[in-house]
């Protein structure tokens, strides 16, 4: 009788160990990874119990936070292809888990004790809610801007939908909406209003064709606009430059000059196979470097490549909607 007693308890011991074990290591999977960092960030290692100087290429795991220095920034790029742009004096907490099966889906639940960040969350490959002293923010494929200082928040979304709640109300915000800055018991729904102003971002170069296989040089010109006039805004500011096409080389610094214009080059690399999900539409977005621009929405043009021989696309009919593989 004893010695099955004392096979059972080890078997729910080593079980037990086991499930311990097998949830660590999912806590501690790798989620994200830092890039196109500018000053000094550092990140705090859930797992390793340490902080470590922050660097372009370092893997973020879950329960990591990454904390940026005064004028310093740095990128979050998730698995699903998610990117948070994190801004001066920013403390941000990265917590996310895959659910693998038929297709990769992605549950991230982030804080934010103070600062800011612009955000690009893919759409319908995750749930995502972000929580700050004052409010907490869910996510459903968006493109947001958030801010936390000195127990107050600000957010702005230019694409998705976003419920913003506080200890007091709830609000759904659409795009090209923002909330005024608001405490944790301020009526959320009166501090609802419009996004004035967004960068018109244009290209020089439509359509590339690499010829000879080698990389191509694209201008790319960028002007701060009001939107219901669509004039000219006279203001500074610094930019940033993104693109669902990973193989583009931007520049170090591209600031607005008094004018709110700004004349910049991408050098664009030549797309692979692997590259043939794009369909040839490469996007690239501006998006004002900067805490203060929650009154500012991001630009966006298109850029046509060539579709990778070998590799199929989707053409999709205009009339019904429906779409197909074609080579």
């Amino acid at each position: 009788m004893k010695k099955h007693l004392l096979s059972a308890g080890l078997v729910l011991l080593f079980s037990f160990l086991s499930f311990t074990t097998l949830a660590f290591a999912q806590d501690a999977e790798i989620v994200a990874t830092l890039q196109r960092l500018e000053g000094p960030v550092q990140v705090v290692q859930a797992k390793e119990k340490q902080t470590v100087k922050g660097r372009n290429g370092l893997l973020l795991k879950s329960g990591d936070t990454v904390v940026t220095a005064k004028s310093a920034r740095a990128t979050i790029v998730f698995r699903d292809g998610s990117e948070i742009r994190l801004f001066p004096n920013t403390n941000f907490l990265v917590e996310a888990k895959e659910q693998k099966g038929g297709e990769r889906f992605f549950q991230m639940n982030m804080f934010m004790k103070m600062g800011s960040f612009w955000g690009n969350f893919v759409k319908q490959r995750q749930t995502a809610n972000v929580g700050t002293p004052t409010a907490t923010i869910g996510i459903k494929g968006t493109t947001m801007r958030v801010t936390e200082r000195d127990s107050k928040a600000k957010v702005a979304l230019t694409e998705g939908l976003i419920e913003v709640k506080n200890d007091r109300s709830s609000v759904d915000v659409v795009p090209g909406k923002r909330l005024t800055e608001f405490t944790s018991t301020d009526d959320v729904t009166k501090k609802l209003t419009d996004i004035p102003y967004r960068l018109d971002l244009k290209t020089e170069k439509k359509a590339l064709s690499f010829d000879g296989g080698q990389p191509e040089e694209v201008f790319l010109n960028v002007q701060l606009v009001e939107i219901k006039t669509g004039s000219a805004v006279t203001r500074p500011g610094r930019v940033y430059l993104r693109s669902n096409y990973d193989k583009i080389k931007y520049p170090t610094d591209i600031d607005l000059d008094k004018r709110g214009f700004a004349r910049m080059s991408i050098q664009v690399q030549p797309p692979e196979a692997s590259d043939g999900d794009l369909n040839g539409n490469v996007y690239v977005w501006a998006v004002l470097d900067m805490e203060e621009a929650d009154d500012t929405s991001e630009g966006r043009t298109l850029i046509k490549i060539p579709v990778p021989e070998g590799k199929e696309r989707v053409k999709v009919d205009a009339k019904t909607g429906s779409g197909k593989q074609v080579r």
